[in-house]
């Protein structure tokens, strides 16, 4: 009787999936739940008046990686963990990258194992190794330099795909002072849907609206699309908005061209102690071909401030 028991309780377990162990990888919700938040963003565009687009539009509907941040001591984040700021786990061979005299100030390495799945169809992402952003961040180099804007020397990406067990927490070199560099933050990630601003190069030379419709576009449906979708967008506080992949939330309103896509966004936040111009945002772009082949020498780096 009471290996009866035994069996039904083990069998009672299977059927719950108790004990089985997810990663963000591997998580599936099913075509079902992707093809449902595109459609309803695409019912979303056609009753803001814009249905005569669709057909481009719907292809313009992109998923990107949120990062939502949580201060956190160094002590308690594991090597080669995805963070926001502290000290970067490095290869040993690796040297510190600089601009110029001026040491960049670690920004974030990114675990994309720890990632959701985020690929489509036409869309297809990195799902394993690490990447390491740089930023030249010192206020000298930035306002000073007359070379330092729009100059992709001033950041450095790198690319690790090996074994963690090689990783080294790596302390920066002398001549970074303090204040650059940045607190450490955990990083919770979550699925964000993204649809290209209304400055973009996506709207204003792939969808073509005309001047009734693009004011239908940022006045109706952007507005109604970021209550829904983006997260803290209805907050009367700022709220961090850093992302991976999808499109950016512009400051400014400059984007990349052609070709171009959002690779990393880093905003100004309490959590990291980041503040670019006054609540602005860093973004890290790369063209398609390089991050298909995880080239990421010709990533360039824009900052934009309030």
């Amino acid at each position: 009787m009471k290996r009866i028991q035994i069996f039904l309780l083990i069998f009672i377990l299977m059927l719950s999936g108790c004990g089985k162990k997810y990663t963000n990888n591997n998580e599936n919700d099913g075509m079902s739940s992707v093809m449902d938040a595109k459609a309803d963003i695409l019912s979303m565009f056609q009753e803001a008046g814009l249905e005569d687009y669709s057909e481009t539009f719907q292809r313009m509907i992109k998923p990107s990686i949120r990062l939502i941040t949580e201060r956190e001591s160094e002590k308690k984040l594991e090597i080669g963990q995805t963070k926001l700021g502290g000290q970067p786990d490095l290869p040993a061979n690796i040297e510190w990258p600089c601009w110029k005299e001026y040491p960049m100030s670690f920004i974030a390495q990114i675990n994309l194992q720890e990632m959701p799945n985020i690929q489509t169809d036409n869309d297809i992402h990195p799902t394993k190794g690490i990447i390491y952003f740089f930023y030249t961040a010192n206020p000298e180099a930035m306002y000073e330099e007359a070379d330092f804007d729009n100059n992709p020397e001033t950041s450095k990406v790198l690319f690790y795909d090996g074994d963690i067990k090689n990783l080294v927490r790596t302390l920066p070199p002398k001549e970074l002072s303090e204040e650059l560099q940045f607190s450490s933050a955990r990083v919770i990630p979550k699925l964000e849907w993204t649809v290209p601003s209304s400055d973009s190069f996506e709207v204003h030379e792939l969808l073509r609206l005309s001047g009734n419709d693009e004011e239908k576009y940022w006045r109706v449906f952007l507005e109604n699309f970021s209550n829904k979708y983006i997260e803290g967008h209805t907050s009367e506080f700022h709220v961090g908005m850093n992302r991976l992949y999808g499109y950016h939330d512009p400051v400014q309103g400059e984007y990349k061209g052609e070709g171009w896509r959002l690779l990393l966004q880093i905003d100004s936040e309490d959590s990291t102690n980041m503040d670019w111009d006054d609540t602005g945002k860093v973004y890290f772009w790369i063209k398609d071909f390089d991050l298909k082949n995880l080239q990421f020498d010709g990533v360039s780096t824009i900052r934009e401030g309030t």
